[in-house]
Protein backbone atom coordinates (compact mmCIF):
# COMPACT_ATOMS: atom_id res chain seq x y z
CA UNK A 1 0.00 0.00 0.00
CA UNK A 2 1.40 3.62 -1.11
CA UNK A 3 0.86 6.64 1.38
CA UNK A 4 1.00 10.09 -0.36
CA UNK A 5 2.08 12.40 2.79
CA UNK A 6 1.69 16.14 1.90
CA UNK A 7 3.85 18.20 4.38
CA UNK A 8 7.57 17.37 5.35
CA UNK A 9 7.12 19.26 9.00
CA UNK A 10 6.86 17.23 12.42
CA UNK A 11 3.24 15.70 11.20
CA UNK A 12 4.08 14.66 7.98
CA UNK A 13 7.81 13.04 9.26
CA UNK A 14 6.27 11.34 12.15
CA UNK A 15 3.77 10.08 9.79
CA UNK A 16 6.08 8.53 7.49
CA UNK A 17 7.75 6.93 10.46
CA UNK A 18 4.35 5.42 11.35
CA UNK A 19 3.49 4.32 8.46
CA UNK A 20 6.74 2.79 7.47
CA UNK A 21 6.35 1.14 10.87
CA UNK A 22 2.95 -0.52 9.99
CA UNK A 23 4.51 -1.61 6.62
CA UNK A 24 3.29 0.72 4.18
CA UNK A 25 5.37 2.80 1.10
CA UNK A 26 5.37 6.64 2.74
CA UNK A 27 6.34 9.87 0.20
CA UNK A 28 6.51 12.60 1.88
CA UNK A 29 6.43 15.90 -0.33
CA UNK A 30 7.56 18.88 1.12
CA UNK A 31 6.68 22.35 -0.82
CA UNK A 32 9.97 24.04 0.67
CA UNK A 33 12.87 23.71 -1.36
CA UNK A 34 15.25 23.38 1.07
CA UNK A 35 15.15 21.47 4.37
CA UNK A 36 16.69 24.66 6.06
CA UNK A 37 13.06 26.08 5.08
CA UNK A 38 11.15 24.33 7.21
CA UNK A 39 13.79 23.60 10.05
CA UNK A 40 12.80 26.76 11.10
CA UNK A 41 11.12 28.14 14.58
CA UNK A 42 11.79 28.58 18.41
CA UNK A 43 11.18 25.43 20.61
CA UNK A 44 8.43 22.91 21.10
CA UNK A 45 7.60 21.87 24.86
CA UNK A 46 6.71 17.49 24.24
CA UNK A 47 4.65 16.66 27.36
CA UNK A 48 4.68 12.93 28.21
CA UNK A 49 1.84 11.97 25.59
CA UNK A 50 4.17 13.51 23.08
CA UNK A 51 7.46 11.91 24.21
CA UNK A 52 5.75 8.45 24.84
CA UNK A 53 4.17 8.67 21.21
CA UNK A 54 8.19 9.72 20.06
CA UNK A 55 9.12 6.43 21.92
CA UNK A 56 6.54 4.39 19.80
CA UNK A 57 8.19 5.94 16.79
CA UNK A 58 11.54 4.62 17.88
CA UNK A 59 12.58 8.99 18.21
CA UNK A 60 12.52 9.40 21.77
CA UNK A 61 16.13 8.18 22.60
CA UNK A 62 17.57 10.65 19.66
CA UNK A 63 15.71 13.12 21.34
CA UNK A 64 16.90 12.95 24.98
CA UNK A 65 20.33 12.85 24.54
CA UNK A 66 19.75 15.48 21.46
CA UNK A 67 17.95 17.89 24.46
CA UNK A 68 20.16 16.59 27.42
CA UNK A 69 19.23 16.24 30.98
CA UNK A 70 19.33 20.40 31.40
CA UNK A 71 16.27 20.28 29.25
CA UNK A 72 14.11 17.71 31.01
CA UNK A 73 10.81 19.71 33.50
CA UNK A 74 10.42 18.15 36.85
CA UNK A 75 7.85 20.79 38.53
CA UNK A 76 5.46 23.11 36.42
CA UNK A 77 3.66 26.09 37.82
CA UNK A 78 1.79 29.06 36.89
CA UNK A 79 1.65 32.09 39.20
CA UNK A 80 0.57 35.91 38.72
CA UNK A 81 2.60 38.74 37.37
CA UNK A 82 3.12 40.40 40.82
CA UNK A 83 4.80 36.41 41.57
CA UNK A 84 2.21 34.68 43.61
CA UNK A 85 1.55 31.04 42.99
CA UNK A 86 -1.51 30.13 41.42
CA UNK A 87 -0.59 26.24 41.40
CA UNK A 88 2.37 23.88 40.89
CA UNK A 89 2.44 20.23 39.74
CA UNK A 90 5.27 17.40 40.12
CA UNK A 91 5.93 16.58 36.33
CA UNK A 92 8.60 14.29 37.66
CA UNK A 93 5.76 11.89 39.63
CA UNK A 94 4.32 11.67 36.21
CA UNK A 95 7.54 11.08 34.40
CA UNK A 96 8.08 8.18 36.81
CA UNK A 97 4.35 6.87 36.44
CA UNK A 98 3.92 7.24 32.41
CA UNK A 99 7.96 5.94 31.53
CA UNK A 100 8.30 9.18 29.35
CA UNK A 101 9.90 12.52 30.41
CA UNK A 102 8.79 16.33 29.54
CA UNK A 103 11.85 18.15 27.61
CA UNK A 104 12.14 21.65 25.98
CA UNK A 105 13.56 20.93 22.38
CA UNK A 106 14.64 23.49 19.92
CA UNK A 107 12.41 22.80 17.05
CA UNK A 108 15.34 22.91 14.26
CA UNK A 109 16.94 20.04 16.50
CA UNK A 110 14.12 18.25 16.70
CA UNK A 111 13.11 18.34 12.88
CA UNK A 112 17.25 16.97 11.70
CA UNK A 113 15.82 13.73 14.19
CA UNK A 114 13.04 13.59 12.72
CA UNK A 115 14.22 13.89 8.81
CA UNK A 116 17.44 11.57 10.06
CA UNK A 117 14.25 8.83 10.41
CA UNK A 118 13.35 8.85 6.69
CA UNK A 119 15.13 6.51 4.23
CA UNK A 120 16.71 7.94 1.15
CA UNK A 121 13.73 9.07 -1.29
CA UNK A 122 10.98 9.63 1.36
CA UNK A 123 11.16 12.95 1.80
CA UNK A 124 10.85 15.27 -1.57
CA UNK A 125 11.69 18.42 -1.34
CA UNK A 126 9.98 21.23 -4.24
CA UNK A 127 7.02 19.88 -4.21
CA UNK A 128 4.23 22.24 -3.85
CA UNK A 129 0.75 19.75 -3.85
CA UNK A 130 -2.17 22.12 -5.04
CA UNK A 131 -5.15 19.87 -4.70
CA UNK A 132 -6.19 15.67 -5.38
CA UNK A 133 -8.29 13.81 -7.22
CA UNK A 134 -10.04 10.49 -6.13
CA UNK A 135 -11.24 7.04 -8.26
CA UNK A 136 -9.33 3.92 -7.96
CA UNK A 137 -6.92 5.58 -5.01
CA UNK A 138 -6.12 8.99 -4.95
CA UNK A 139 -3.74 11.36 -7.58
CA UNK A 140 -2.04 14.06 -5.69
CA UNK A 141 -1.02 16.79 -7.96
CA UNK A 142 1.79 19.11 -7.77
CA UNK A 143 2.24 22.76 -8.74
CA UNK A 144 5.28 21.85 -11.35
CA UNK A 145 2.55 19.79 -12.88
CA UNK A 146 3.50 16.40 -12.26
CA UNK A 147 1.60 13.90 -10.28
CA UNK A 148 1.56 10.89 -7.95
CA UNK A 149 -0.48 8.10 -7.05
CA UNK A 150 -1.10 6.07 -3.97
CA UNK A 151 -3.56 4.24 -2.23
CA UNK A 152 -4.02 6.79 0.52
CA UNK A 153 -3.41 10.99 0.82
CA UNK A 154 -2.90 13.03 3.96
CA UNK A 155 -2.77 16.09 4.45
CA UNK A 156 -0.24 17.48 6.95
CA UNK A 157 0.18 20.75 5.34
CA UNK A 158 0.01 23.12 8.14
CA UNK A 159 -2.79 25.72 9.09
CA UNK A 160 -3.52 26.81 5.55
CA UNK A 161 -3.48 23.57 4.03
CA UNK A 162 -4.30 22.87 0.84
CA UNK A 163 -5.71 19.27 1.19
CA UNK A 164 -7.97 20.59 3.65
CA UNK A 165 -9.21 23.71 1.47
CA UNK A 166 -10.11 21.08 -1.08
CA UNK A 167 -11.71 18.87 1.69
CA UNK A 168 -13.13 21.53 3.83
CA UNK A 169 -13.34 24.72 1.94
CA UNK A 170 -11.71 28.09 1.87
CA UNK A 171 -12.24 28.82 5.21
CA UNK A 172 -10.08 31.37 6.95
CA UNK A 173 -8.43 30.54 9.96
CA UNK A 174 -9.17 32.10 13.26
CA UNK A 175 -7.88 34.92 15.15
CA UNK A 176 -7.14 34.26 18.55
CA UNK A 177 -7.10 38.03 19.14
CA UNK A 178 -3.26 37.90 20.90
CA UNK A 179 0.44 37.90 19.23
CA UNK A 180 3.71 36.19 20.83
CA UNK A 181 6.88 37.28 20.77
CA UNK A 182 9.23 34.04 21.21
CA UNK A 183 13.14 33.91 21.14
CA UNK A 184 16.11 31.73 23.16
CA UNK A 185 18.32 33.43 25.70
CA UNK A 186 21.32 32.39 27.12
CA UNK A 187 20.95 33.00 30.49
CA UNK A 188 21.36 31.25 33.77
CA UNK A 189 20.24 32.20 37.26
CA UNK A 190 18.53 30.94 40.05
CA UNK A 191 15.01 31.80 39.18
CA UNK A 192 14.87 30.14 36.06
CA UNK A 193 17.02 26.66 37.43
CA UNK A 194 16.93 23.70 35.56
CA UNK A 195 13.67 21.84 35.47
CA UNK A 196 11.37 24.46 36.11
CA UNK A 197 8.28 25.37 33.28
CA UNK A 198 6.55 28.71 34.73
CA UNK A 199 3.55 30.19 33.57
CA UNK A 200 3.21 33.61 34.13
CA UNK A 201 -0.73 35.74 34.15
CA UNK A 202 -1.19 39.03 33.81
CA UNK A 203 -3.35 41.23 32.71
CA UNK A 204 -3.79 40.82 28.76
CA UNK A 205 -0.75 39.17 28.88
CA UNK A 206 1.12 35.99 29.68
CA UNK A 207 4.41 34.80 30.34
CA UNK A 208 6.10 31.67 29.60
CA UNK A 209 9.51 29.83 29.80
CA UNK A 210 11.31 26.72 30.53
CA UNK A 211 15.40 25.07 29.42
CA UNK A 212 15.99 23.61 26.47
CA UNK A 213 19.57 23.04 27.86
CA UNK A 214 21.74 24.14 30.60
CA UNK A 215 22.41 27.53 29.06
CA UNK A 216 19.02 28.18 26.74
CA UNK A 217 15.81 29.97 27.72
CA UNK A 218 13.28 29.63 25.26
CA UNK A 219 10.34 32.15 26.55
CA UNK A 220 7.13 33.12 24.90
CA UNK A 221 5.76 36.75 25.76
CA UNK A 222 1.60 36.52 25.03
CA UNK A 223 -0.27 39.40 24.63
CA UNK A 224 -3.48 40.73 23.26
CA UNK A 225 -3.52 42.93 20.37
CA UNK A 226 -5.38 43.19 17.03
CA UNK A 227 -3.51 41.55 14.12
CA UNK A 228 -1.10 42.31 11.38
CA UNK A 229 0.53 44.50 14.12
CA UNK A 230 4.61 44.88 14.09
CA UNK A 231 7.29 46.22 16.63
CA UNK A 232 9.70 49.45 15.50
CA UNK A 233 12.63 48.39 13.91
CA UNK A 234 15.66 47.37 15.83
CA UNK A 235 12.96 48.09 18.75
CA UNK A 236 11.33 44.75 19.18
CA UNK A 237 13.39 43.81 22.74
CA UNK A 238 12.64 47.16 24.05
CA UNK A 239 8.79 46.67 23.14
CA UNK A 240 8.94 43.73 24.82
CA UNK A 241 10.95 44.83 28.15
CA UNK A 242 8.00 47.50 27.92
CA UNK A 243 4.97 45.28 27.72
CA UNK A 244 6.38 43.33 30.68
CA UNK A 245 7.76 46.29 32.88
CA UNK A 246 7.64 45.52 36.02
CA UNK A 247 6.70 41.73 36.06
CA UNK A 248 7.99 39.23 38.90
CA UNK A 249 11.90 38.09 38.72
CA UNK A 250 13.03 36.83 36.30
CA UNK A 251 10.67 37.88 33.61
CA UNK A 252 12.50 40.97 32.81
CA UNK A 253 15.83 39.65 33.26
CA UNK A 254 15.06 36.73 30.59
CA UNK A 255 13.84 39.41 28.05
CA UNK A 256 17.22 41.38 28.37
CA UNK A 257 19.34 38.76 28.10
CA UNK A 258 17.89 37.75 24.44
CA UNK A 259 19.72 38.93 21.77
CA UNK A 260 17.17 41.53 19.32
CA UNK A 261 17.34 39.63 15.76
CA UNK A 262 16.36 36.26 18.07
CA UNK A 263 12.99 37.75 18.77
CA UNK A 264 10.28 36.64 16.45
CA UNK A 265 6.92 37.91 16.68
CA UNK A 266 3.88 35.89 15.00
CA UNK A 267 -0.10 36.46 15.27
CA UNK A 268 -2.17 33.31 17.04
CA UNK A 269 -4.69 31.77 14.90
CA UNK A 270 -5.98 28.25 15.13
CA UNK A 271 -8.81 27.03 13.30
CA UNK A 272 -12.44 25.71 15.55
CA UNK A 273 -13.20 21.75 15.73
CA UNK A 274 -14.82 20.37 12.86
CA UNK A 275 -16.65 16.89 12.75
CA UNK A 276 -15.06 15.68 9.75
CA UNK A 277 -11.69 15.21 8.38
CA UNK A 278 -11.85 13.23 5.26
CA UNK A 279 -13.56 11.83 2.45
CA UNK A 280 -12.53 8.27 0.55
CA UNK A 281 -8.92 7.75 0.57
CA UNK A 282 -7.44 11.51 2.05
CA UNK A 283 -7.56 12.35 5.73
CA UNK A 284 -6.36 15.34 7.58
CA UNK A 285 -2.82 15.21 10.57
CA UNK A 286 -1.72 17.80 12.82
CA UNK A 287 -2.19 21.63 11.76
CA UNK A 288 -4.36 20.56 8.46
CA UNK A 289 -7.00 19.04 11.00
CA UNK A 290 -6.36 20.75 14.36
CA UNK A 291 -4.55 24.08 14.60
CA UNK A 292 -4.51 25.09 18.01
CA UNK A 293 -3.35 28.07 19.90
CA UNK A 294 -0.23 27.51 22.11
CA UNK A 295 -2.16 28.07 25.39
CA UNK A 296 -2.66 24.51 25.79
CA UNK A 297 0.78 23.44 25.15
CA UNK A 298 -0.10 20.29 22.84
CA UNK A 299 -0.11 21.18 19.11
CA UNK A 300 2.97 19.32 18.45
CA UNK A 301 2.04 16.70 20.97
CA UNK A 302 -1.49 15.78 19.20
CA UNK A 303 0.22 16.03 16.55
CA UNK A 304 2.42 13.46 17.54
CA UNK A 305 -0.24 11.55 18.68
CA UNK A 306 -2.19 11.20 15.03
CA UNK A 307 0.73 9.93 13.70
CA UNK A 308 1.33 7.33 15.84
CA UNK A 309 -2.41 6.04 15.98
CA UNK A 310 -2.66 6.53 11.94
CA UNK A 311 -0.03 3.88 11.71
CA UNK A 312 -1.90 1.43 14.03
CA UNK A 313 -5.05 1.66 12.10
CA UNK A 314 -3.26 1.13 8.51
CA UNK A 315 -1.54 -1.36 9.61
CA UNK A 316 -2.50 -4.54 7.82
CA UNK A 317 -5.41 -2.46 6.88
CA UNK A 318 -7.35 -4.22 3.75
CA UNK A 319 -9.96 -1.52 3.35
CA UNK A 320 -7.84 1.38 3.38
CA UNK A 321 -10.76 3.91 3.40
CA UNK A 322 -12.10 2.12 6.11
CA UNK A 323 -9.13 2.89 8.17
CA UNK A 324 -8.77 6.24 7.84
CA UNK A 325 -12.31 6.58 8.87
CA UNK A 326 -11.48 4.26 12.25
CA UNK A 327 -8.91 6.70 12.62
CA UNK A 328 -10.64 9.91 12.34
CA UNK A 329 -12.99 8.21 14.92
CA UNK A 330 -10.36 8.42 17.73
CA UNK A 331 -8.44 11.20 17.02
CA UNK A 332 -11.58 14.41 16.54
CA UNK A 333 -13.16 13.97 19.73
CA UNK A 334 -10.06 14.03 21.87
CA UNK A 335 -8.30 16.87 19.80
CA UNK A 336 -11.75 18.79 19.90
CA UNK A 337 -11.38 18.76 23.40
CA UNK A 338 -7.70 20.33 23.51
CA UNK A 339 -8.55 22.51 21.05
CA UNK A 340 -11.31 23.91 22.91
CA UNK A 341 -9.59 23.93 26.12
CA UNK A 342 -6.82 25.80 24.47
CA UNK A 343 -8.85 28.40 22.80
CA UNK A 344 -10.43 28.93 26.31
CA UNK A 345 -6.84 29.55 27.58
CA UNK A 346 -5.96 32.22 25.17
CA UNK A 347 -9.69 33.70 26.00
CA UNK A 348 -8.66 33.93 29.59
CA UNK A 349 -5.07 35.59 28.51
CA UNK A 350 -7.08 38.95 27.15
CA UNK A 351 -8.51 39.76 30.41
CA UNK A 352 -7.24 43.12 31.57
CA UNK A 353 -9.61 44.36 34.22
CA UNK A 354 -7.56 43.93 37.45
CA UNK A 355 -10.94 42.27 39.56
CA UNK A 356 -11.32 39.98 36.04
CA UNK A 357 -7.81 38.90 36.08
CA UNK A 358 -8.20 37.44 40.28
CA UNK A 359 -11.10 35.63 39.52
CA UNK A 360 -9.30 34.06 36.11
CA UNK A 361 -6.40 33.44 38.93
CA UNK A 362 -9.11 31.74 41.10
CA UNK A 363 -11.01 30.48 37.95
CA UNK A 364 -6.87 28.37 37.03
CA UNK A 365 -6.47 26.94 40.44
CA UNK A 366 -9.50 25.63 40.57
CA UNK A 367 -9.22 23.82 36.95
CA UNK A 368 -5.95 22.23 38.37
CA UNK A 369 -6.67 21.50 41.33
CA UNK A 370 -6.60 17.63 42.56
CA UNK A 371 -9.50 16.69 40.09
CA UNK A 372 -7.53 18.67 37.46
CA UNK A 373 -4.13 17.09 38.21
CA UNK A 374 -5.58 13.65 38.21
CA UNK A 375 -7.59 14.77 34.52
CA UNK A 376 -4.69 16.53 33.16
CA UNK A 377 -2.37 12.89 34.25
CA UNK A 378 -4.95 10.81 32.57
CA UNK A 379 -4.44 13.12 29.25
CA UNK A 380 -0.75 11.82 29.24
CA UNK A 381 -1.18 8.51 29.48
CA UNK A 382 -3.68 8.47 26.19
CA UNK A 383 -3.46 5.00 24.75
CA UNK A 384 -1.91 4.97 21.46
Amino acid sequence: MRALVIGGGIGGLCTARALAQAGLDATVFERADALKQIQVGGAIHLWQNGMRGLQRLDFADQVEQLAGRGAAVERAEMRNWRGRLITWWSVKEAEQELGAPTLGVVRPDLHRVLTGGTKDGVLQLGRECVGFEQGTGVTARFADGSEETGDVLIGADGIRSAVRRQLLGDEPPRYAKYASWQALAAYQDEAAPVGLFRIVWGPGARFLFYRVSEELVYWEGIFATEAGGSDPTGGRRQAVLERFRGWDRPVEAIVAATEEDAIARTDSYDRPPVKRWGEGSVTLLGDAAHAMTNAAGQGANQTIEDAVVLGGCLRGASDPVAALRAYEERRIGRTAKVNTLAWNLSSLSRLKNPVACAARDNLLKVMLGTVGKRAQRKDMAYEF
